[in-house]
């Protein structure tokens, strides 16, 4: 968790002011994250598949690290808009899928991921803003040098992770798994083995209207949280924060969630998983009204509190909902197609919106976090419309695990 977060933390806050120095537009900025989103609505498909039918899950981490340390190598010896937009989509379809595929390794391995997994993603917290740090003395230091070290800080770390990869507790993919009858609710446990059946539970997975509905929600969500990620660092910056001092900024934010995380086993106790999830839904409206409506930066700064609440109740929410409603056979792809929503389809449509906005106010981000504060809203309505199903569901789900 800490060493595959610092690769993406190291570049995904400080690419748009990276871009913006290499003398992009915000509009121009945007069509490479649309490019970005564009990848990610075929790289889930395929890293999940391959994680459930024929990798283990451990060695997809090698190829998604090392093929992502190629493309941001290329991406930083790119003059042109058109080399830039082709090497970010390469490094989007491997190294953003990671965030679910970390969510898979783990709930493979963890007993009771409700209790445990929190406390493990607190890790990839950290891990996050590690790189801050280092990119903060490098920008204090040498302040017309760009944030080129961010991209080769990012490489680094791909291959340091790369090489790490051996060290993750193996995985076998689950539908290439065997089970027994009594897993299928047919023969006794002593029964002869039959193989896992991708299709029928991929099948099962998808006409599950609770899961789609979490789909729908990660969709609207992401594309919200993406306009956090790529347009509030160089907002701030606008309104005098010293780029230096971007970082410490951000990492308010995340230190808070990983305080947060330490919380989140008890909070889960004590109440329902649709509230927690519903309650980092309304911390991103809140937050994106605030960019939207004033310049005082305390109130900016402190809002990233509010981003720390968005990761721990909704996203790590949504994702321990989707795995209790997923097969052991599609528990990897259960996890990569929120990243088809959350990671691809969301950011994209997001995106395609940042383009039009800036294009219409020219290089005026606050109709950007008004659309952002929209986004998160629908996203809150489609959970609260199926949230005693998805209690429901998720409870049963629960209780047939301890069971058995």
């Amino acid at each position: 968790m800490l060493l595959q977060f610092a690769v993406n933390g190291s570049i995904l806050p400080f690419v748009t002011m990276l871009l913006r120095d290499r003398g992009l537009s915000y509009e121009q900025a945007s069509w490479l994250f649309v490019a970005g989103s564009c990848a990610m609505l075929v790289a889930p498909f395929f890293w999940g598949y391959l994680a459930d039918r024929f990798l283990p899950l451990n060695r997809v981490f090698f190829v998604l690290n090392l093929v992502g340390a190629a493309a941001l190598w290329v991406f930083d010896r790119q003059p042109g808009v058109t080399g830039m937009l082709l090497a970010w989509t390469v490094f989007s379809a491997c190294l953003n899928p990671i965030f679910t595929l970390t969510n898979s390794l783990a709930f493979h391995h963890l007993a009771r991921p409700q209790e445990e997994f929190p406390r493990l993603r607190a890790w990839g917290s950290l891990g996050w803003i590690l790189p801050f740090l280092p990119i903060s003395l490098h920008t204090a230091w040498q302040p017309d040098a760009g944030l080129g070290f961010c991209v080769h800080l990012a490489m680094g770390l791909a291959l340091a992770m790369a090489a790490y990869s051996f060290c993750l507790p193996h995985t076998e993919p689950g539908a290439r798994g065997r089970r027994t009858g009594a897993e299928q609710g047919g023969r006794a446990s002593g029964g002869p083995l039959t193989p896992r059946l991708y299709g029928p539970a991929l099948r099962r997975l998808l006409g599950n209207w609770d899961y789609v509905v979490l789909l729908g929600s990660m969709f609207f969500m992401s594309g919200a949280f993406m306009m956090v990620v790529y347009y509030a660092p160089p907002f701030l910056e606008e309104r005098g924060v010293p780029r230096p001092w971007i970082g410490p900024v951000q990492a308010v934010g995340v230190i808070f969630e990983i305080v947060l995380f330490q919380w989140q086993a008890a909070l889960l106790r004590r109440h329902a998983l649709t509230s927690i999830i519903l309650l980092g839904g309304l911390a991103l409206v809140v937050r994106h009204l605030v960019y939207a409506a004033t310049d005082a930066l305390w109130l900016l700064v402190g809002s990233y509190l509010l981003v720390a609440m968005v990761v721990v109740f909704h996203h790590t929410g949504v994702s321990l909902l989707a795995n209790s409603l997923a097969g052991r056979e599609v528990r990897s792809t259960a996890q990569t197609l929120l990243a088809f929503c959350g990671l691809g389809l969301g950011p994209l449509f997001a995106s395609a919106v940042a383009t039009l906005l800036t294009s219409i106010w020219t290089d005026e981000l606050r109709p950007v976090f008004l659309a952002g504060g929209l986004r998160a809203a629908t996203a809150m309505g489609l959970v609260g419309w199926r949230r005693k199903a998805l209690e429901t569901a998720a409870r049963g789900r629960m209780s047939v695990a301890a069971g058995g």
